[in-house]
Order: structure tokens, then sequence, then C-alpha cells
């Protein structure tokens, strides 16, 4: 497959401007939502409106994120607190179009205008409920990772110790009902037990939307190549992680290192603490004080990734599933979306023909989504 291709500048300028560029994940609604003096046109973040016209950035699946210090009864507001932060800030403002359908985001495309998917990041959020599930829906959220860091009460996570031996009865119903409804099942985070099961009993194909490949990176978070291969067979989609600590393991070792470090400077700060908005914010103050340090490494650890998961699992399955905005670090040379541009010239430069890079940065993931059309 990979065998060399075109490499002329002119052809390289081409196909970036007319590139399909969409990401499967990012978690910039929590940015909005906890900065009340964010402004979208210009920012530090990952996003904003200059950093996505420079990069090209078509379409993004917005993540709505509940840290599972909000469980059990406090997970729906917080996620609707975020949801409406985005509203207000984003799409009320015509800065952005929400879309629930691949016709709607080619029509915002055409228009000029970044399409919107919504996502809700953590089973824990629909609080056991498929009602609340099917509310989300119509409110037009279209996928949903089953777990975070921590299990559900349906189902395991990948950060957690096993206690469901994958999805129980209840994650098999809620299964069910994504399936009726037509929602996405993102496997991202969720343990290999939980995504066998699903992909046992899921009549739709599922997507690991921010997942790197463990073969690469020895640790539970990132996707084997056995599900890597499964998930492909079923015309699923995988999109790859850009945090260096899950693309080398050197810098996970790092990551690891630094936890232990600050455990007790993070365990004082929670220490007989209750509110969950206090737990969370310091758990991101945690987070960035894990990279402190830490080797730096450059987009070709990810084009590693890339070509790993194409190699298991075919071309047609890989794509982009950067978690900006929710990753305390990133590649040296992909430090935004303004960077899209240097991440398709590794591309060509590590051997990919223009098809092959059109479907990693964004057709792929375009065609699983046209799946779930009705």
């Amino acid at each position: 497959m990979f065998k060399g291709g075109e490499r002329l500048t002119k052809d390289r300028e081409l196909l970036i401007k007319d590139l399909l560029i969409f990401d499967a994940h990012c978690d910039t609604a929590n940015v909005i939502f906890d900065d009340s003096s964010y402004f979208i046109k210009e920012n530090k973040s990952h996003l904003s409106l200059d950093k996505i016209k420079k990069g090209g950035l078509k379409a993004q699946i917005f993540a709505i994120y509940v840290n599972p210090v909000y469980s059990p009864y406090r997970s729906i507001k917080k996620a609707l607190l975020v949801y409406n932060a985005l509203e207000q800030k984003f799409f009320s403002k015509g800065y952005a179009v929400k879309v629930t359908s691949t016709s709607e985001m080619k029509s915002s495309i055409s228009k000029g205008k970044l399409a919107c998917w919504l996502s809700l990041e953590g089973g824990h959020i629909i609080e056991n409920s498929t009602e609340i599930l099917e509310f989300f829906y119509f409110l037009g959220f279209r996928s949903m990772t089953l777990t975070h860091t921590k299990n559900t009460d349906w189902a395991d996570s990948s950060g957690d110790e096993p206690k469901w031996d994958g999805l129980n009865n209840l994650g098999r119903k809620i299964i069910a009902k994504m399936n009726n409804l037509g929602m996405i099942i993102d496997a991202s985070h969720a343990s290999d037990k939980t995504v066998e099961d699903v992909l046992e009993i899921s009549k739709m194909p599922i997507m690991a939307s921010h997942s790197s490949a463990r073969t690469l990176c020895d640790i539970s978070r990132n996707i084997s190549d056995n599900l890597i291969k499964e998930i492909a067979e079923r015309n699923g989609f995988i999109g790859v992680n850009f945090f260096p600590g899950f693309l080398k393991k050197e810098i996970n070792r790092q990551v690891l290192k630094n936890m232990e470090k600050y455990n007790e400077w993070y365990q004082e700060k929670i220490k007989g603490v209750d509110n969950p908005d206090t737990l969370n914010s310091a758990e991101m103050k945690f987070y960035t004080k894990i990279v402190e340090g830490n080797d730096k490494v450059d987009l070709n650890s990810l084009i590693d990734h890339i070509i790993h998961i194409s190699d298991v699992g075919g071309i047609d399955c890989v794509g982009l599933g950067s978690d900006f905005d929710g990753i305390p670090s990133t590649p040296t040379n992909l430090t935004d979306v303004s960077c899209y541009p240097a991440l398709v010239n590794g591309l060509f430069d590590r051997g990919f023909r223009k098809e092959e890079i059109r479907k990693i940065m964004g057709l792929n993931l375009f065609n699983f989504f046209k799946i779930f059309d009705k």
C-alpha cells in the first residue's frame, strides 16, 4: 500500500485546499463552558475560527464530557449546561451549524460553516435510563461513548477494575436502544470485554472515536489488533488519538511517573471534598501536571499509528480522533487544528497516495456516518 505517491508541492496544495477534514472527537465544548471569557474567533484553545480556517477543518464531532465524579445524580445537569454553552456561544451566533445527517453536513460545508456533530462522552450521563438516552438523541446527539475512566452501572471501562465482565443486562438493553435509534456506539474508553460484547450484539457498525493502537503503545486505553480487525470487518471506524502519552510507551511511562509524583498533591486537594465542581477542577489541574518534563514527539508518531491501524484493519477504517482540548499535550508540529496541512504533508512524505489521504483526513468518517442516515 505504502509505495510512494504524489510528491509535487502543487498537488499537495491542491489536495489540502480541496480536502474534507473531519475529526471524530474534541472537548472544546467543555472549554467553552469553563471559560466565561471564551471568544470563539480567537483564543488559546485547540479550536478557534482563525485556526479552523487556517487548517481547513470542515466537520467536527463535539463531545459533551461529564466527569464521572458527577455520578450518580448530577451528570445530566452538567451535560445540559455544557451543551447550552455550546449552543449560546457557538451555534446561535452562526459560527457553526449543528448537524444530524451527512446531507446536513454537506449543506453546512457548502455554505462555509463548520459542520458540528454532537456526542455524549460517558454512558453515566444518561443515568441508567433509555428514556434519557432518547431525550439526548432528540436534542441532536448522534453518538455516545459507553464509559469514561470509570465503570458505569452497566459497562466496564478500560480505566477501572472489571465489575460486569463487559456489559450486563442493562448494558445490553442500552445497546439495543442505541441501535433502534440509530445512535452510534463509541467504544473508546471501554474495556476489551465490553467492546467484544458490543460487537457480538450490535446490529450496526461501531466506532472508537479517539483510540490509538495498543501494539505500538501497550496500554489498556488503546485498542488491540484483534478489536481493530473486528471493528473494521463490520464497517466500523477508528480515530487515532493525538495524545503523545497514547502514542509512545516511553512517554506513557513518564506520565505514570508524574502521576505518582503529584498524587500526594492531588489527594490533598480533594481531601474531604464532596463538591463535584471542585473535584473536577482539581482533576483537570492534576492532568496538566502529568505532562511536565515529558519527552516530545512529532506527528510521525501519530502517522505510525495510522499506518498500523490501516495495515491491520484496512485503509477504509482509520481516521482522525484528535481529542483536541481534551489532552494536556500534543505532537510538537500538530499543536491545534491549524496544523492539519502539516499532517497531510507528513502523510505524503510517508508514502500515502492522494486517495488514501482523503480517506484518512475525513472521507472514512463521513462514509461511516452515512450508514446511519435515515
